[in-house]
């Protein structure tokens, strides 16, 4: 399992390791640039021991036992081993000496680890996780479930490997962070636990410790569990109330769909994944949306964000809200396609083909004539389409599936609507207290724009790592003698003038700017798509 240039090397399996005057068997894990080996590869698994490796390791083919092969770190440490065959012992014998190549190109020390820490196995991945965590099992694909010592709850750990390595995904990650751990409600997943990394030059993997939920909402729609009005109407009014209070945040999550909704047996739900939001006074530049090119992120996006509108709000998550709420009462999705065309396609069938006069949000020429350009059709009888939705559940849906972003509902007026009555009540839907501020966030870019007046601080793995070290310090302030000083520089690189491409400059600093402006056109793909 070799690693290619750009990834840490990494390997796993059975080996059996010389103790003594014995041989035992042990389960082994290369992950980056340390060899660490368990009893087994099941449970919560405790270290056995570890090697680390730098550029004066050695590792050696040994004649005996047959496929033996001995490692020496730099400190005289020797670990010999033998696999069950030829090929596994190449396999690691490989994986560890590149390592070691890598290493000894890179020069330094073996990587320091901070002190209360300990490697653990789940899932075939190695978590370096505080003592006050203990693995319970793997949780999804990069995640586990584990105990907090320390409240006495399960939680959810997920690991973002080489995290930094994708700036526009680290930004996402930083987003993320920053809008979870300050928002205070009920109906959103709280972060409880930024894990501080070994040391600052080794910051590559983020870890984020949040609340831990049994499943979520597009798991339920297509199972085989029974969904009455009255769960719709409890998880609807659950994801309403937790809309509410993010756009009273000066917050558009901007990336609901039902995967995003977590769900408890109990049916508590949270709404999580913020790495798409953006502020509500902040630039929106639909050409630098990632999630546009997913196209089951597509299904759920408002017309206007498909439209590549200069301008929107929060009004494109009631579109997305309805959408959610469709597909609980029909459980199968509601706009459906292969790409953007097909999603607007089938708004168009549901809603009706719009007039120009419609469009008057749409200020790409090629994407109003995309519009334009699909079948005539009336708009259907919603009625027909949900047979078994009450007359206020068609209502509401047909208040939030309005082409019109001004005409759409807000998230205040959905929660008054009849369809909520027996659950409506404004002094269980807080709104928050103060705005959360993402413009330090937005603010890093990764070229100067010319049609972008907001100040700007370049997009790089330091800068981004100094941003999550800052929500690092929130969770650990014990750390502040490791990390200050690197957010110290930070600082002096953020106020750094940055060329706006027409010569002129401009000084920003991540924690201080207001980033606001006007974004440009439709995506150079989705132009192209409009216009054939």
């Amino acid at each position: 399992m070799e690693a290619s240039a750009h990834e840490p090397s990494t390997a796993e399996g059975y080996l059996t390791k010389k103790a003594g005057v014995q041989w035992k068997r042990y389960w082994f894990v290369l992950d980056d640039d340390v060899i660490t080996y368990y009893s087994s590869a099941r449970g919560n698994l405790i270290p056995e021991g570890r090697l680390a490796l730098d550029g004066k390791s050695t590792v050696i083919h040994l004649t005996t036992p047959a496929n033996a092969f001995q490692v020496v770190a730099s400190n005289a440490t020797v670990l010999k081993v033998f696999a069950d065959t030829k090929e596994e012992r190449d396999r690691w014998f490989t994986a560890v000496n590149k390592r070691i190549n890598q290493r000894m190109k890179e020069g330094g020390p073996p990587r320091r680890r901070r002190q209360n820490t300990r490697s653990v196995v789940s899932g075939g991945s190695t978590f370096e996780l505080d003592v006050r965590y203990d693995i319970i099992k793997p949780y999804g694909g990069r995640g586990v479930r584990a105990l907090d010592r320390q409240s006495n709850n399960q939680v959810l750990i997920s690991k973002h490997r080489g995290a930094f390595e994708d700036l526009t995904e680290a930004k996402g990650i930083a987003r993320d962070i920053c809008i979870m751990r300050n928002l205070d409600h009920e109906n959103i997943l709280k972060v409880v636990d930024v894990l501080p990394p070994p040391s600052v030059e080794d910051f590559d993997d983020v870890y984020i410790v949040s609340e831990l939920m049994e499943t979520d909402l597009h798991r339920v729609i297509y199972s085989r569990q029974h969904l009455t009005n009255e769960h719709t109407q409890y998880f609807l009014y659950q994801i309403l109330c937790a809309v509410k209070y993010i756009h009273s945040a000066s917050l558009i999550h901007q990336g609901l769909r039902p995967s995003r909704v977590m769900l408890n047996a109990n049916c508590d739900l949270k709404i999580s994944d913020f790495e798409l939001s953006r502020g509500a006074q902040s630039e929106h530049n639909t050409a630098d949306l990632p999630f546009l090119s997913e196209i089951m992120t597509q299904w759920y996006c408002a017309p206007e964000i498909l439209l590549a509108a200069q301008i929107y709000d929060e009004s494109v998550d009631l579109w997305s809200v309805g959408c959610i709420f469709a597909e609980m009462l029909r459980r199968r999705p509601l706009f459906v396609g292969l790409d953007h065309i097909g999603v607007l396609t089938g708004i168009s069938a549901l809603i009706g083909k719009p007039t120009e006069p419609d469009l008057w949000f749409v200020t790409n020429p090629r994407a109003k004539r995309c519009m334009l350009a699909l079948p005539d059709s009336p708009p259907s009888n919603l009625g027909v389409e949900f047979p078994t939705a009450s007359s206020d559940a068609v209502d509401l849906l047909s208040r939030m599936l309005v082409l019109d972003p001004n005409e759409r509902i807000s998230a205040e007026e959905a929660l008054e609507h009849p369809y909520l009555a027996e659950l409506h009540d404004v002094s269980s839907e807080p709104i928050a207290e103060i705005p959360v501020d993402v413009k330090p966030i937005e603010a890093f870019k990764f070229a100067p724009s010319t049609s972008c007046r907001s100040p700007k601080v370049e997009l790089t793995k330091h800068n981004l790592r100094s941003l999550i070290l800052e929500d690092v310090l929130h969770f650990h302030p014990e750390c502040e003698d490791l990390i200050q000083p690197t957010l110290a520089v930070a600082g002096e690189a953020a106020a750094t003038p940055v060329s706006d491409g027409d010569g002129s400059r401009s000084s920003s600093s991540p924690r201080s700017n207001d980033a606001r402006g006007s974004s440009s056109g439709l995506a150079g793909s989705r132009s192209e798509a409009a216009s054939a």
